[in-house]
This record gives C-alpha cells, sequence and structure tokens, in this order.
C-alpha cells in the first residue's frame, strides 16, 4: 500500500524500470491522443473514432464535437499531472497507473453498458473500443510491475 499511497510524494520511484519507461511511452501516446479530442474541429470523432455524421436542424454535431472536445480537455489534464508526477513526483508513478487503469477499466465496463454505441452509429470500427482490451492488459502488467521493487 506505500507505494500506491506514499508517505512522502518525492521523486524516489522503487519500482521496476520497464514500468518507469513505459509510462513515459503510454504518456506521449495519450498526450497526442488528448490534443486531437480537444482541438480537432470534429474532436476526432468523426475523422478517427469512425463514428457517422448526424443529420438535422439545429446541427446534432455541434452539441457532440462539444463534449468530445470537452472530454479532450479532461484527457489533456490528465496528462498533465501524468507529466508532472513523471517529471517532480515518481513515487506517485504507481498510482497514477490505477487512475489510468481505472479510466480504461471503466471505459470498457460501465460505459460501454451504460451508453455503449452499436455498429450503426459508426461507419467502422472505433480503434478506442477495437484496442481498449489490449490497452487494459497492458495498464494492469505495467501496473503490477510499478508496485514491485526495483533490482
Amino acid at each position: 500500500m506505500n507505494k500506491l499511497f506514499p508517505d512522502v510524494a518525492d521523486n524516489n520511484y522503487l519500482g521496476a524500470k520497464s514500468a518507469y519507461y513505459f509510462f513515459i511511452l503510454w504518456m506521449l501516446v495519450n498526450t497526442w491522443r488528448s490534443f486531437v479530442h480537444f482541438t480537432a474541429e470534429d474532436a476526432g470523432l468523426n475523422s478517427i473514432a469512425n463514428l457517422i455524421i448526424f443529420e438535422g436542424t439545429p446541427d446534432p454535431n455541434q452539441v457532440i464535437y462539444l463534449f468530445g472536445s470537452l472530454w479532450g480537455e479532461v484527457q489533456v489534464l490528465l496528462c498533465l499531472i501524468s507529466w508532472v508526477i513523471l517529471i517532480k513526483y515518481r513515487s506517485l508513478l504507481s498510482f497514477m497507473y490505477l487512475i489510468w487503469l481505472l479510466e480504461w477499466a471503466l471505459r470498457i465496463t460501465l460505459i460501454s453498458s451504460w451508453h455503449g454505441l452499436d455498429d450503426s452509429y459508426r461507419t467502422a470500427p472505433t480503434p478506442g473500443v477495437v484496442y481498449a482490451p489490449y490497452v487494459l492488459g497492458l495498464l494492469s502488467i505495467f501496473f503490477v510491475l510499478s508496485l514491485k521493487k526495483s533490482k
């Protein structure tokens, strides 16, 4: 428990080095992905996630893009916190793994069961849906490694 919630938040990371280096790679990918959702005109929902473009008056896509962009904003802020931890407070790295792990686990369990979209809403498979189980597996492995004492 002390590795997950250390008494002191400092730059003394004691977990596996592979988990530290994977987290850097993870953050590079997530930072790019987050800025796409935050800044793209369609929040990446049509151009990347392959969601259909809706018809209607007023244009329902404006609301959809707004919420997609807000989601991207939250991702950017989570990335900012993660980068600060990587640079200044590495003892909290396992905790950040837990946060990202929960985000992806909830995405493919609760959120998909509450608000899941069937194929009629997509022009092709959504990369986030296709790769989510693999991401969850990788995050789980490196989370456990972040809790193990480095040799």
